[in-house]
């Protein structure tokens, strides 16, 4: 046997081996218990129990795992060997390899098949109906649901049944692929910590085929959660991680067992409670027993290549409990980076990638994660972290690592596994391999374009090219598209670097398994995420590469690659994003008076630059999120605004609608500057009725404190007023002049008429009231204010007073002739005036106080109000 920790020898067709890069993108039930988690239950390309890597695009597709005898070729049919013989095997069983074909290395015609194992028996599974539970075993359990229905006879159906004793997970797999049976013994044997309890188990017990039945330990796995919570985990879980999977595998080892299978998909997280997950490893379908390493010879190629160690990444797998640590370091790695270190899919690149380089930990930031994570991704398996090494970093220890070993750049090894191939030449490597090329290509993006603008290097490499026109699995019409794109239409017209679509079809072509990316930017969900987190950022690289899937159609181009599932969708919601984006923004304008008269704010708030592109096209990426995160963070918006915009209303109406609010999320400044102007206008309008409240309440005040003092003066006004006719009344008839009868009209008419000048002057004092009565509008005011001017004339002296008396004589003769003719005119004519001045003085105040309010609501709140004339002035 050769030495553990060295490469195997190789085989005459190693080098032109495909590796399987098994992902863990699918789980066996994406509702289901993960009682036993994970069997077989993979999709074919992904689980450890495929027959064998799957073959290179220029390799001949391998024979059946029947067919490894040596010296057989992929039609020959296998003799029956000894053992077989001895057996008595059945016609539909498979008959074991002989011993030759054991010590014997395979040859190139001899590499374990990737094929259906169904093909051996007609294409059917000898288990049955695997959509029902074993016959065996229907009366035992109820069948709740089928979480796994295998597609090859190496997968094993998962079910949920139950019995009294509660609910459990029954795996039926078939006679050829039973799991080790010492793994069965010693994990069945009394419950340990972390690790699955197998129940129940049974050679031959489901119908003639094995099964196993475990508890239930949760409904999520590591990898669902990392699934549903972008970005680096919570330190602390990664430290409950770490702490609780050292403890599974410290046990596991101390078993002799080697899981081979460590990934989240197979970690079951009893609870999300980041400081106590209480996690349990499941799924031990491949694990061994195996007191020593060995490497495996004859035995399928088994594992997730993104967490296998670099020595189970061979051909011949080194079965040993550092493989297992390894796969614990590359968990710790994409917790703590937030994503894989290996970026890549494909079974190719991620075996090179693993196989030739140290893995890229430039993500993890955290000092002492990165130090277990170097600790355990040590390339020696002799100098890699085991369980003392972690047990001393959980306490705080920093154990001593090995030196890091980078390795060799990828692609620096192009196997000449194509000997008829020219190989080309692109910075200072040579391929031969399309697919390394293809790799190459999208890694220097910028180098290949302008390789390709030059006349001599499109000219070399479109005579590569063409060598691969007719090649099996390969399109030809998509060739000679691509070749009539980089070929000038005239010879001397220059060329031109290619155009970003051309540039991916070519890369599509050459390497159709090469994971979906642009410009060297992972386009997949998690890279696509990334990219547009970054453009969020301001970073220039990710807006250009958005402006790039902007002005091209490149996304659709992705959609078949690996990891570019729904790619094309993503392409057409985002397309109808912007296509409505300008009408919607048209339409609130539309609706709103106020946003129209910004209008060039708000175009410029909504403009499509490359950053609001980014965020439509995270939209389109992500919907279900964003559509949630922007639902929120509207409805936030719309409760905090003080008072209800319209516009804004009508824009969040409809919850589905992304682009309606990614706009109302845009916009929203606009709204709260419109609600906030409409508070403080119903705040100043408050105020002012407050203020005018207030003023009511204090005018009133006044008034009633001056009720007297003001009906005094209306009292004094009346008499003033009534006392001269009274005076000229009398008078008449004391001297005799007037007749009998004027006089006695006179006086008969002069007390209903001093009554009304009383009654009118009291009313108009009362309606006024103080400080507005008087002097402005009362009667003594005024009667005060016409004799002052008389009392001046009369008490000025001096020579002209005898010119001026003249002035007086009308005014005596006028008092002469109503006493001596008609007295009674004085109280008709002093009622008629007075009527018709209350009446004024009434309409002038209430015009007065009208005028006063109106300047109050013309000036609104915040802006200065016009200050009220005096009230001392004549109001006539």
């Amino acid at each position: 046997m050769t030495h553990p920790h060295e490469q195997p020898p190789p085989t005459e067709s190693e080098d032109d081996e495909d590796y399987g890069a098994y992902g863990d993108d699918e789980q066996y039930a994406a509702h289901g218990d993960h009682g036993y988690h994970r069997d077989q239950g993979k999709p074919e390309e992904h689980r450890a129990h495929d027959a064998g890597p799957p073959p290179t695009e220029y390799e001949e597709p391998p024979p059946s795992a029947a067919t490894t005898a040596v010296g057989l070729t992929e039609h020959e049919e296998p003799p029956p060997s000894v053992g077989a013989t001895a057996v008595g095997l059945t016609e539909h069983e498979e008959p074991p390899q002989s011993a030759a074909a054991t010590m014997a290395g395979p040859t190139e015609d001899e590499i374990p098949s990737a094929a259906p194992a169904q093909v051996a028996h007609g294409g059917r599974d000898l288990r049955g109906d695997t959509g029902a539970l074993p016959v065996s075993l229907r009366g035992r359990f109820r069948l709740r649901a089928v979480l796994r229905r295998p597609d090859h006879p190496h997968q094993a159906a998962v079910y949920r049944v139950e019995d009294e004793r509660g609910s459990h997970i029954l795996k039926w797999y078939h006679l050829g692929h039973a799991p080790d049976r010492r793994v069965w013994e010693l994990l069945g044997d009394r419950p340990r910590r972390h690790l699955t309890h197998f129940t129940e188990n049974g050679d031959t017990g489901a119908d003639g085929h094995p099964y196993d039945l475990a508890p239930s330990y949760g409904e999520t796995d590591l990898a669902g959660y990392l699934r549903d919570s972008p970005g680096p985990a919570d330190p602390v879980l990664i430290h409950s991680v770490v702490r609780q999977l050292h403890e599974a595998l410290t046990t596991l080892h101390e078993l002799n067992i080697v899981h081979r299978d460590i990934s989240p998909a197979n970690i079951v997280l009893g609870s999300l409670d980041p400081a106590a997950p209480d996690l349990v490893l499941v799924d031990f379908a491949v694990s061994a027993h195996e007191p020593a390493e060995r490497y495996t010879r004859d035995e399928r190629w088994v594992g997730t290549a993104l967490y296998m160690s670099p020595q189970a990444s061979l051909r011949h797998q080194l079965i040993h409990p550092p493989a297992d640590w390894w796969s614990l370091g590359m968990i710790v790695a994409e917790m703590a980076g937030g994503r894989h270190p290996v970026r890549f899919t494909d079974n190719d690149f991620v075996r090179e990638e693993i196989s030739s380089r140290a893995p890229d930990l430039s993500l993890v930031t955290d000092h002492r994660l990165r130090l277990l994570c170097m600790g355990l991704l040590t390339r020696d398996p002799d100098h890699r972290w085991g369980t003392d090494e972690v047990a001393q970093w959980l306490v705080g220890g920093s154990p001593p690592i090995a030196p890091w070993e980078a390795g060799t750049a990828p692609g620096a090894s192009d196997p000449e596994d194509a000997p008829d191939i020219e190989p080309f030449a692109f910075l200072d490597e040579r391929y031969t391999r399309p697919k390394q090329l293809a790799r190459a290509f999208s890694e220097n993006w910028r180098p290949a374009r302008q390789l390709l603008s030059r006349r001599r290097g499109r000219g070399e490499f479109t005579r590569w090219l063409r060598q691969f026109e007719g090649a099996p699995g390969r399109d030809t019409g998509e060739l000679a598209a691509l070749l009539d794109l980089l070929e000038p239409q005239h010879p001397a017209a220059p060329p031109r670097e290619p155009k970003p679509v051309t540039m991916v079809r070519l890369i599509s072509w050459l390497g159709p398994t090469l994971d979906a990316s642009y410009r060297g930017v992972p386009l997949d969900h998690a890279g696509l995420g990334e990219l547009l987190r970054e453009a969020g950022r301001g970073d220039e690289f990710a807006l250009s590469v958005v402006a790039d899937l902007r002005d091209h159609t490149i996304l659709p181009l992705l959609d078949s690659r690996p990891g570019g599932d729904g790619l094309a969708e993503v392409q057409q919601r985002w397309l109808t994003a912007r296509s409505r984006w300008q009408h919607t923004v048209d339409e609130v304008l539309h609706e709103s008076p106020r946003l129209r008269d910004r209008r060039a704010e708000v175009r410029a708030a909504a403009r499509l630059d490359r950053s609001r592109l980014a965020a439509l096209l995270s939209l389109a990426a992500a919907p279900t999120a964003h559509r949630r995160r922007l639902q929120e963070r509207t409805a936030g918006i719309q409760a905090a605004l003080p008072q209800p915009v319209a516009w804004y209303g009508r824009l969040v109406r409809d919850p589905e609608d992304l682009v309606r609010l990614q706009l109302a999320e845009w916009l929203a400044g606009f709204a709260e500057q419109e609600s906030s102007e409409t508070q403080g206008r119903l705040d100043g309008e408050r105020a002012l009725l407050r203020q005018e409240r207030d003023l009511d309440v204090a005018t009133l005040w006044v008034r009633r404190q001056d009720m007297l003092p003001t009906l005094g003066w209306a009292l004094g006004g009346a008499v003033a007023f009534v006392f001269p006719w009274i005076f000229v009344i009398g008078l008449g008839d004391l001297v005799g002049w007037p007749a009998q009868r004027a006089v006695v009209t006179a006086w008969m008419l002069a007390v209903p008429a001093a009554a009304a000048v009383l009654a009118l002057e009291l009313w108009t004092a009362y309606r006024i009231g103080s400080p507005g009565y008087h002097p402005d509008r009362s009667l003594a005011g005024l009667l005060i204010d016409r004799a002052l001017p008389v009392a001046r004339f009369i008490r000025r002296p001096g020579s002209r007073f005898p010119v001026q008396g003249l002035l007086i004589l009308p005014v005596i003769a006028l008092l002469w002739a109503t006493v001596a003719y008609a007295p009674w005119v004085w109280p008709l004519a002093t009622v008629a005036v007075l009527v018709w001045w209350t009446w004024h003085r009434l309409r002038c105040w209430r015009r007065y106080v009208a005028e006063l309010r109106g300047r109050d609501e013309r000036h609104g709140p915040g802006r200065p109000r016009a200050v009220a004339p005096p009230t001392s002035g004549r109001l006539t």
